[in-house]
């Protein structure tokens, strides 16, 4: 149910964060009275206290969060966050997860796994999009040509890499006798098949886009301002990498951040939360606020 009008929404997000500083904070395990005092409302009975913080425990794990409680049968809760990356659970859809899972596997990263909260044999699609994907990756680990057919035509193409983009996975290269480098969607392909190791060129290095979902350019660059306590900074640079500039202001630090990814940089600085403070652009700001109040009306 929507709120009232005029309900202040601040207080349940500020719930939300300081329960993912608590967890934060206590890596091995929080108690149960580390999470209420984090909760507040100390005017509400315990009883109460206790069910706000099952719901808002709840709210975390609804939005990629793992909160458990570890603690035995019939003793106070310890809660704990699993140490995984819950940003690519967040941003992917599971077709998604599935098909990023498939082609770690196939380059023999198993230890993906963990950051997808998956198992791997259950991650792998039943029908993939890109059944070559294999294929292709093994070209451009052992410099195979690929030979293929694509768009009704025969290719030969020396592989530079993979990378995922707005059509599933895509396979950049040179075709044989040209010289500019295309690229070419690999669930389109057909016929595919491999010459021998090293028949490939090998081609000039090329930008490999990074497994880090916060450098995906999936909006017009935007620069973000915000503040930082000297004391958070190496934190925030964690999360955010290197800042593209920055100052000294009276409230710490004023770091400048190139944002193309908008949705998983706002999940970063609630990871953050009151370690940092964003200053402008207007429209992001508004943007978290935005956010954060639809969290709290659907809890």
């Amino acid at each position: 149910m929507a709120p009232a009008p005029g309900r202040d929404q601040s207080a349940p997000m500020e719930r939300l964060v300081r329960l993912i500083g608590a967890l934060t904070q206590h890596a091995d395990g929080a108690s149960l009275q580390v999470m209420l005092t984090a909760l507040g409302s100390e005017d509400a009975t315990a009883e109460a206290r206790r069910r706000m913080l099952t719901r808002d425990i709840d709210q975390l794990n609804l939005l990629g969060y793992d909160v458990r409680n570890v603690a035995d049968v019939g003793t106070d809760g310890v809660y704990v966050m699993r140490a995984r990356d819950n940003r690519l659970q967040v941003s992917l859809t599971p077709e998604q997860r599935g098909e990023l899972l498939r082609a770690a596997l196939a380059a023999g990263l198993e230890g993906l796994a963990a950051h997808l909260g998956d198992d791997p044999s259950a991650a792998r699609p039943s029908a993939p999009t890109a059944p070559h994907l294999d294929l292709v990756q093994r070209a451009t680990t052992r410099h195979c040509r690929v030979r293929f057919t694509y768009k009704g035509e025969p290719r030969l193409v020396h592989p530079a890499q993979v990378h995922s983009g707005p059509s599933g996975w895509y396979l950049r290269g040179r075709e044989q006798g040209g010289d500019i480098l295309k690229e070419f969607v690999v669930s389109r392909m057909s016929d595919v098949s491999l010459d021998n190791p090293g028949t490939a060129e090998v081609l000039d290095e090329v930008a490999r886009p990074t497994m880090d979902p916060l450098s995906w350019r999936e909006d017009p660059p935007t620069e973000v301002v915000v503040e930082v306590a000297p004391e958070n900074q190496v934190l925030v640079e964690n999360l955010l990498g290197s800042a593209a500039s920055s100052s000294e202001a009276s409230g710490g630090l004023l770091m400048t951040y190139v944002v193309t990814n908008r949705a998983v940089f706002r999940w970063r600085i609630y990871e953050l939360g009151t370690r940092v403070r964003v200053v402008s652009p207007d429209d992001v700001r508004a943007e978290i606020i935005d956010e954060l109040r639809a969290m709290v009306e659907t809890s």
